[in-house]
């Protein structure tokens, strides 16, 4: 029942019984089975196709999702419980990272977590911030960190540190931007905006260090974090409406399910991030 029930939380969050039997490792015949058994069980229908593939809860699944998820942390609780005694780890902490917290306070806070429980499992994964909220919600990363004010109901955001972006380099006509999804993205936007800048062209670029590298050579301006910016290129300080923060993201499901976890998350709020 427990399966059934983890299955059904899944494809409640994903909307999807293909991305749900990824999470858990199974095929989709497995996961559509499950529903079909659980839905027999309890004599009600819980999912309606939208298209060829996204699925829809009914009413009766909204009010199944609120009971399974204060049933399964109990369970999962007691599972840790249980696994604590036989000396098991339950828990591998998978962090995604955009690039600027990837570079600067990101390995301030892996170091503080391995001091703080040396035997934890960690692995890190870089990308943007449209990108960390997409694992997060398919359940591919434990934590996010991003420098964009997303905003979804299935996840809690803190922010955790503040940051300044400036703009370096010497003007061209040619203007240098990360990708769109990027946090620096609208920024970037924004300041050509207000400026009445229209470079002749830009140039996207998914890595800060590379868009660094452009700038030296003198190819043209970027924004980037004042964190990164290097001290032998001229800096342009751009105001307080360009100061930005830092966000922790996380599952609230999650975060209820897994006391490990959020124990993990407890500690790197207390943390002082500069």
């Amino acid at each position: 029942m427990f399966n059934f029930l983890n299955s059904f939380r899944l494809v409640y969050e994903t909307h999807s019984f293909s991305l749900a039997a990824s999470q858990l490792f199974v095929t989709q015949p497995t996961v559509s089975n499950q529903i079909r058994q659980l839905e027999a069980q309890l004599k009600t229908q819980l999912f309606s196709r939208k298209g060829n593939s996204e699925v829809l809860p009914t009413t009766a699944a909204k009010i199944l999702y609120e009971s399974t998820t204060k049933l399964l942390a109990e369970w999962h609780a007691t599972e840790r419980e249980l696994k604590i005694v036989d000396k098991k780890r339950t828990l591998k902490l998978k962090i995604g990272a955009s690039q600027t917290i990837a570079q600067t306070v990101l390995p301030e806070l892996v170091d503080s977590l391995h001091q703080h429980d040396p035997d934890l499992p960690i692995n890190v994964s870089i990308s943007n911030s449209d990108t960390v909220l997409e694992k997060l919600n398919n359940h591919k990363i434990n934590i996010g960190l991003v420098e964009k004010p997303v905003i979804s109901p299935s996840l809690e955001r803190v922010s955790i540190a503040s940051d300044e972006l400036v703009c370096i380099g010497t003007p061209t006509d040619v203007w240098l931007s990360r990708e769109p999804g990027s946090g620096i993205y609208k920024y970037s936007e924004q300041y050509l905006l207000e400026m009445g800048i229209s470079p002749n062209k830009v140039i996207q670029v998914n890595e800060t260090n590379l868009l660094i590298k452009l700038v030296r050579q003198g190819l043209g301006q970027t924004i980037i974090s004042k964190r990164m910016a290097p001290n032998d290129l001229p800096i342009t300080y751009l105001g307080p409406h360009f100061n930005r923060l830092f966000y922790l993201l996380y599952s609230k499901i999650d975060y209820s399910l897994d006391p490990h976890l959020k124990k993990i998350l407890d500690t790197i709020q207390k943390l002082s991030l500069k």
